[in-house]
């Protein structure tokens, strides 16, 4: 027990000393992994610091390149206050000046004559257009000059505050115990965690000779402190960055577990001490232990007679004799407890018989004891299982007999069959298994064991992967991931699922997802694995989260993409701007839904230069694009640069495209509203700017309140097409010659619950912008169906309805379809209902118009052109259309016995309508003289609030019921104050 004792305290000492060896590693490890991602962290501060200024210096050197080329003479001047305007936002620099090649002062500010004599003073690298000189004080300030060359040999010369550093890493978390200084080529100090002091002096730290990191052991000269020190030196300038953390400070926990572990290991030895005083105790207590253990001997045998064991012995003339359980276990009665060989053979199992006499024969022949599970079949018929166990006795002439013990193993073996069977059942799971499976050791990586389904998905065959590991099935760069994966699974715990990439056989890569759980494999922890091929599932998500976040015609990012790419920008102020277009249905409408689609292509692509240009870009709906500029200080090139794009004509296959485009602009204020509602605010002012045909419109809070209070009243309006809260008044059409009502008009009308009602001004214009004017027409031309079906009823059937058809309801709806629907709900009669259309409605699809005119036609359907006059119809095709009437819109009729002007345009309205063929209708007839020229001029039909002031149905007939009193009496126009 001592030298146990020993060796286990040797272990504990190599293992106290690995712990030790192992923590002091880790420690220096972890330690300079702080420093490698502090230094990453440094380097790329003083990056993005002076790629910032190398881009503003870089803008005043294009300014001054173009202004020297456009006005030589006042570019100096021009270049100054350009570098006034750039010196005011950058406060970090102490002055730009324009210098000549040899570094003197073209603008107010000091030169540098040592310009190019610059350490720094090279061929600038890809994507570097700044250098850097030597360090300077001036006025008790450290500075580091900067230049920038220009294409004609001069320099834009700048002084960084070596303050600006100093507060970049003042800002990064190093501890009590870790140094960080920024340093250049030639070792001088431009910032130092330690204070602005030690600016100016040479650094204690290494320089490295590239970008990459790099690891040393430095002593610091001024304090004396031993540091493990990471420097690397920012991309594209000659900075370096160096971390240094304190070495002792680092190793100082280490201390205290190497203490540690020396006490627990004197605590150990102080322990074995008492351990072996204690055993020695306790040896004379083992020898009256030994003596009780002989006693139970027996007893131990008897247990195995009731273990379904028994015994026999056999000699040389054949004769075996066997206990009472051997006879049971034979299916013979107690009292045959003797017999013969052969007998014994004889219920042995035909299957086993040979096999069983060989190995008895063998056993007499070598004397070697021998063990054999066999099946023994009883009188009865009933098989068991037996393990059969026998030695030979050599006595003084040789093998005398053989002894041995038989015990009852049936219940074993059928536990094994099933065992077996089940196996079986499981292995032909595994690999017939269409899903690939398989099990590698942990230890070893190797696999163990692979289904069919593996080797077609990954293209080897069953040996080349047992040859394998699981590294061998990854692509080099994930293979650390995976190691970390294996760390920390305990048996029989099923892993978190995931998607990895592993690479086929011939290389090329697929995207699975992996299923697995740790297995305990005779006695080797496992890992089985499912991997399910998800190569196509994740390409199709990738693809819906592409067009979930795209615009697929232009390939840009639709609102929601644009708000979170301008959310992740860096802080500052900026301007969106929301560009409408108009032309491309006429195109699609013209020359196919193709050419509409290149032509929207190439617009989307001219915005996204100009997104990559000044910020970022996006498709915010169907026309409609957007452009964020960041900062807000470039919005007047930008929108310059934009509105030239957008001028510009668009080449198609034979011709160019022009659209029409308005621009709605908001600001974007860092910690003010966010991204998606500048955009929808900017959306909201282009939507402003082309109603009012502006071309740039600045958003104002009293547009979005404008929009709610529409948005509001297209509710309002909505509920009142469901609630069927609007009503139709009528106002007659007076034929002059007959003197007679002919027909009536329908008029819209919204009541409300003050008696009043709402303009139809401010209702139908909404209607057509949001689509009711759909619905709000059809119930309009069912209405007056059912108002010429109550005329009719009246006795005065042979008065006509006309309804006025908007231009989406014309040509979106299927207006020729409702009202075919609604002659006949109603049974009405050819003529009896008329419909009203503008010259808007009939020039903007010119051919489906004519399609359409032509079904009403044959519905029997009359079609007048309203508001004649005042559109821009073309003769040659007004004279192809199915028209029955046209109307001399009321601006004419207005003085038109007194103003000579709409006198002459009256008359030739009238002359053309009566070539046509076709009936004339003079609107807005308020006063006798009016009605009396209009007839004098053989006008044919008129109405106005001078004829009959609109009004319900039941009024209306009432009227015509009274027409003589009512139109042959003295002249009373009513007043003409509402219209409608």
């Amino acid at each position: 027990m001592l030298s146990f004792g020993l060796v286990l305290g040797a272990v504990l000492a190599i293992a106290l000393l690995y712990v030790a060896f192992a923590d002091h590693r880790n420690r220096l490890a972890a330690a300079e992994q702080q420093n490698l991602a502090l230094t990453a962290g440094a380097k790329r501060l003083v990056w993005l610091e002076l790629r910032n200024l190398e881009r503003a210096m870089r803008g005043i050197a294009d300014d001054a390149q173009r202004l020297s080329e456009e006005a030589p003479e006042r570019a100096v001047r021009l270049t100054a206050q350009s570098i006034a305007g750039v010196a005011q936002r950058q406060h970090e620099l102490e002055s730009i000046v324009l210098t000549d090649a040899d570094g003197r002062a073209l603008t107010p500010g000091r030169g540098d004559a040592n310009l190019r004599r610059w350490p720094d003073m090279r061929t600038p690298q890809s994507g570097q257009a700044m250098v850097l000189g030597p360090l300077e004080r001036r006025a008790g300030h450290w500075l580091l000059p900067l230049a920038t060359p220009m294409r004609d040999g001069r320099w834009i010369l700048a002084r960084l505050h070596t303050g600006e550093l100093q507060g970049l890493i003042d800002d990064l978390d190093t501890g009590r115990t870790r140094l960080i200084q920024l340093t250049q080529d030639d070792g001088h100090i431009l910032a130092d965690s330690r204070g602005v002091a030690h600016t100016g002096q040479r650094g204690a730290q290494p320089t490295p000779t590239a970008t990459q990191s790099a690891n040393h052991r430095v002593t610091d000269l001024h304090d004396g402190v031993t540091r493990m020190t990471t420097s690397g030196t920012a991309p594209d300038y000659p900075i370096v960055v160096s971390v240094g953390s304190s070495r002792a400070a680092v190793l100082a926990p280490w201390w205290r577990l190497v203490i540690a572990g020396l006490g627990l290991y004197a605590l150990f030895g102080i322990g074995l001490a008492y351990l072996v005083r204690v055993l020695h105790r306790n040896a004379h207590h083992n020898a009256a232990l030994v003596a009780r253990l002989t006693e139970t001997a027996d007893g131990l045998r008897r247990a195995q007679e009731l273990g379904r064991t028994g015994s026999w012995t056999a000699n040389r003339s054949g004769t075996i004799h066997w206990s009472d359980r051997v006879s049971d276990l034979l299916g013979l009665d107690r009292v045959d407890v003797a017999g013969t060989v052969e007998e014994f053979y004889a219920l042995v199992h035909p299957d086993d018989r040979e096999r069983v006499m060989a190995q008895f024969a063998e056993a007499w022949r070598s004397g070697e004891p021998y063990s054999i599970d066999h099946r023994l079949v009883s009188p009865d018929g009933r098989m068991r299982w037996i393990t059969t166990r026998g030695a030979a006795i050599s006595g003084p002439e040789g093998t005398a007999e053989m002894a041995g013990t038989v015990l009852d193993i049936t219940d074993r073996m059928d536990a094994q069959q099933r065992l077996e069977a089940t196996e079986l059942r499981y292995r032909l799971l595994f690999e017939r298994n269409p899903l690939p499976f398989w099990v590698f050791d942990v230890a070893t990586l190797r696999f163990v064991e692979v289904n069919e389904a593996a080797c077609a998905q990954y293209g080897y065959t069953r040996e080349e992967f047992l040859a394998m590991t699981i590294l061998d099935i990854r692509p080099p760069e994930h293979r650390d991931s995976v190691l970390e994966d294996l760390v920390g699974h305990e048996l029989g715990q099923q892993e978190q699922i995931r998607v990895w990439i592993h690479r086929r056989k011939d290389g090329r890569l697929l995207e699975v997802r992996v299923h697995a759980i740790s297995i305990d494999l005779q006695g080797r922890e496992c890992r089985l694995v499912l991997a399910e091929n998800v190569t196509e599932r994740m390409g199709q998500q990738r693809e819906l989260a592409y067009r979930a976040s795209h615009d697929m015609t232009s390939g840009l990012p639709n609102a929601d993409a644009l708000a979170q790419r301008v959310d992740a920008m860096p802080p500052g102020d900026c301007r969106v701007a929301c560009i409408q277009l108009r032309g491309l249905e006429l195109i699609e409408d013209s020359l196919g839904r193709e050419a509409g689609h290149e032509t929207l292509r190439a617009m989307a692509t001219r915005i996204a230069r100009l997104g990559e240009r000044y910020g970022a870009s996006g498709h915010v709906r169907a026309d409609e694009f957007a452009l964020v500029v960041c900062p807000a200080g470039e919005w007047d090139s930008a929108l310059d640069l934009l509105q030239q794009e957008l001028a510009r004509p668009i080449p198609g296959e034979d011709t160019l495209h022009r659209l029409e485009s308005w621009i709605g602009v908001c600001d974007l204020r860092a910690g003010e509203n966010g991204s998606a509602q500048a955009i929808a605010n900017a959306g909201l002012a282009a939507h402003v700017a082309r109603t009012e045909r502006r071309a740039v419109v600045v958003f104002e809070p009293g547009m979005a309140r404008h929009a709610s209070d529409r948005l509001l009243l297209a509710g309002r309006v909505h509920r009142a097409i469901d609630m069927e809260e609007f009503e139709l008044h009528y106002q007659i059409v007076w034929d002059v010659a007959k003197g007679a009502a002919v027909g009536l008009e329908t008029l819209i009308r919204w009541p409300q619950h003050d008696g009043g009602f709402v303009p139809p001004s401010e209702f139908i214009g909404l209607c057509e912008d949001t689509g009711l004017i759909v619905p709000l027409g059809r119930w309009t031309l069912r209405e007056a169906a059912a108002a010429q079906r109550t005329l009719a009823d009246s006795g005065l059937g042979h008065l006509s309805v006309a309804v006025n058809v908007s231009l989406m309801q014309f040509l979106d709806g299927d207006v020729a379809h409702d009202i075919e629907h609604v002659l006949q709900e109603f049974g009405l009669q050819r003529g009896a209902l008329h419909i009203e259309l503008t010259e808007s409605v009939l020039m903007t699809r010119p051919e489906q118009a004519l399609e359409t005119l032509r079904t009403l036609q044959r519905q029997g359907v009359c079609i007048s052109l309203d508001d004649f006059g005042t559109g821009y119809s073309s003769m040659s095709y007004l004279k192809q259309l199915p028209l029955d009437a046209i109307k001399i819109d009321r601006s004419f009729v207005r003085d038109v016995h007194r103003d000579e002007r709409n006198a002459s345009i009256c008359e030739a309205l009238l002359a053309l309508g009566h070539g046509l063929g076709l009936k004339v209708i003079g609107e807005g007839v308020e006063t006798q003289e009016q009605f009396e020229w209009l007839r004098r001029h053989r006008c044919d039909q008129v109405q106005g609030y001078g004829i009959h002031r609109p009004a319900p149905l039941a009024e209306t007939i009432a009227h015509l019921r009274d027409t003589d009193a009512w139109i042959d009496g003295p002249w009373r126009a009513p007043e003409a104050a509402e219209r409608r």
